[in-house]
C-alpha cells in the first residue's frame, strides 16, 4: 500500500519542513508515504475562482482513477485517533486501493468540483493553515500506525 499526500505550495518555514521530515521517516518504516507539494497559482494573476479552477487541474495530474482520493476539510466526517486508525487500517488492507492519497487545498481551500474525491475528512470544525495541517495529518498517520501495530504512543 502506498499513501501519498498532495498538498499545494512548498512548506516555507525550515522547523515544519524538519517536523515534517521526521514524521516522514518514522512512517516510511511502516509503509510507502510521500509527500507531493504543488505549486500555488499566483493569486496577483487570477481571481479565486480561477485560482480554484487551477489547482484542481494541477491536483487532478497526480491522481487516477485506481487511486482512493481523501479530501481533508473541516467539513468532512470526524474521527477518533482510535477510529481514524481503524478507518485507515481498512484502507490500507483493502486489496481493491493500490494507492491512497489525501489531498490538501491552498490558502482559498479546494474547489469541490473535482470529480475524483471518494471521502473527505476533518480534524477539526476549526480552520488551520495548509502549512500546519501537514503536521497534524502526518502526527495522526504515525499515531495511526502504532495503534494498528499495537505499539506504545498512544494513551487512552
Amino acid at each position: 500500500m502506498k499513501i501519498e499526500l498532495i498538498c499545494i505550495e512548498k512548506t516555507k518555514k525550515n522547523e515544519y519542513r524538519n517536523i515534517i521530515q521526521d514524521y516522514l521517516n518514522r512512517i516510511n518504516k511502516k509503509l510507502s508515504f510521500k509527500i507531493k507539494e504543488i505549486s500555488f497559482v499566483n493569486p496577483g494573476k487570477y481571481d479565486k475562482k480561477n485560482i480554484l479552477n487551477k489547482q484542481v487541474n494541477l491536483i487532478q495530474r497526480y491522481i487516477n482513477e485506481r487511486d482512493y482520493v481523501v479530501l481533508l476539510d473541516e467539513r468532512g466526517k470526524s474521527f477518533s485517533s482510535i477510529d481514524f486508525s481503524k478507518w485507515l487500517n481498512f484502507k490500507i488492507s483493502s486489496r481493491d486501493i493500490k494507492c491512497l492519497k489525501f489531498v490538501i487545498g491552498g490558502p482559498y481551500g479546494i474547489n469541490k468540483n473535482m470529480n475524483l474525491i471518494h471521502e473527505e475528512i476533518s480534524f477539526s470544525k476549526m480552520t488551520f493553515s495548509h502549512q500546519m495541517i501537514r503536521i497534524f495529518f502526518l502526527e495522526q498517520i504515525y499515531r495511526s500506525l502504532k495503534i494498528i501495530n499495537n505499539e506504545p504512543y498512544h494513551y487512552e
